[in-house]
């Protein structure tokens, strides 16, 4: 009999309704394995929208508290009380204001696993250096602040209340660990192989992404940058993302692209059965890892990637196609895509990542062991 734990998060990450993204797909992921170990019991919760939080959201203020807890607090006591709930999952570094009110009531009786998408304090950084030009002047006036608050509250969540921490890849594990996690442990991506009728076009590849977010953003113009200046005449990179303002912009600054705009699911495939090689262009290390790169893997795709592009990943079979910056990968796409043998040769590569790659019964006797239960 499988012993009963909580999965606490977002409503929207839970909703078949709301539109499929990375936070959304990793959320499942989790899910799934949790499930695959325990009776797990989903508890929603939404964000705090009060007229203070949408102050603090505006300012850059809203690291962990994008929820009000005390909202919560009774229901969530009854809920654990009513299901002998021994093991609670956090999804998201966000949702770790509710472990003090967990440890508050239930002390060290429940032991409360943070599921980590992937460093919050890491990405900012990124963003407030990096990217410092295109953030509101307010923002960066407070950046320094929010920073030094956010690494701050990682560490005391870590020390005093969180349990444990599941992450999605090797380097994060060294974060978390420097952070001051008690336990860590690496939960590889699972591959579920997806049949689609594929038949590539010459000179066809294609990108799938959140176009608002920055590492995104920044590897397809870079690309794009190296394909304008190789004077390549025989590229259609299609781009699939939203939001729409973005896509449309980046199409209109070069040529060569066309932008698909957001797909359903049918659309999608249709598609992405066209490319001649999916692009991973991921040029810096970002929170968690590339939930594109498993599409692409399921769909049995050619990949051209970067390194980081693929951590979090295992498998004892196959090679992606690996260009660490953007030059290179637009040397390969110009000499590979092209060529359809290459294409093909690249593709039985793809097969053999997907069918040494670990599965959720796999991963399940890892965590059980970590969590110690029988």
């Amino acid at each position: 009999m499988l012993h009963n734990a909580l999965f606490i998060s977002n409503q929207n990450f839970l909703n078949d309704s709301i539109k499929e993204g990375g936070v959304k797909v990793c959320t499942q992921e989790y899910l799934s394995l949790i499930s695959n170990v325990f009776n797990t019991i989903t508890f929603p919760v939404e964000y705090d929208l009060t007229l203070i939080y949408r102050l603090r959201v505006k300012l850059g203020f809203n690291i962990y508290h994008d929820y009000s807890p005390s909202k919560y607090e009774l229901n969530l006591i009854a809920t654990i009380k009513a299901n002998n709930i021994k093991v609670v999952f956090l999804n998201l570094g966000n949702t770790s204001s509710f472990s003090r009110i967990i440890k508050k009531n239930f002390g060290e009786n429940i032991q409360i696993i943070l599921c980590s998408h992937g460093n919050e304090s890491g990405d900012f950084l990124h963003e407030i250096t990096r990217f410092s030009l295109v953030s509101p002047w307010y923002k960066k006036l407070f950046s320094s602040f929010v920073m030094g608050n956010m690494m701050k509250k990682e560490v005391l969540f870590r020390r005093n209340y969180i349990d444990a921490v599941l992450t999605v890849s090797d380097i994060e594990v060294a974060l978390e660990k420097w952070l001051g996690a008690k336990k860590v442990m690496l939960v590889f991506r699972t591959i579920k192989a997806e049949s689609i009728n594929w038949v590539p076009k010459s000179g066809c590849v294609g990108f799938i992404g959140d176009l608002s977010h920055y590492p995104n953003k920044f590897g397809i113009i870079e690309v794009c940058e190296e394909i304008k200046k190789s004077e390549a005449n025989n590229i259609n990179l299609r781009i699939i993302g939203s939001p729409e303002s973005i896509g449309k912009h980046i199409a209109d600054m070069y040529s060569f692209v066309t932008y698909v705009g957001y797909l359903e699911p049918e659309e999608l495939i249709s598609e992405v059965s066209t490319w001649s090689f999916f692009l991973n262009p991921v040029f810096y290390y970002s929170r968690g890892v590339s939930t594109k790169f498993a599409k692409a893997l399921s769909w049995g795709l050619p990949i051209i990637t970067t390194t980081i592009g693929y951590r979090g990943y295992d498998w004892k079979e196959g090679n992606p196609i690996v260009a660490d910056n953007a030059a290179d990968m637009v040397k390969i796409i110009n000499e590979y895509s092209l060529n359809i043998e290459m294409v093909n040769k690249a593709s039985i590569e793809i097969k053999k990542i997907v069918a040494t790659s670990p599965t959720l019964d796999m991963i399940g006797i890892d965590l059980k062991s970590f969590i110690g239960i029988e």
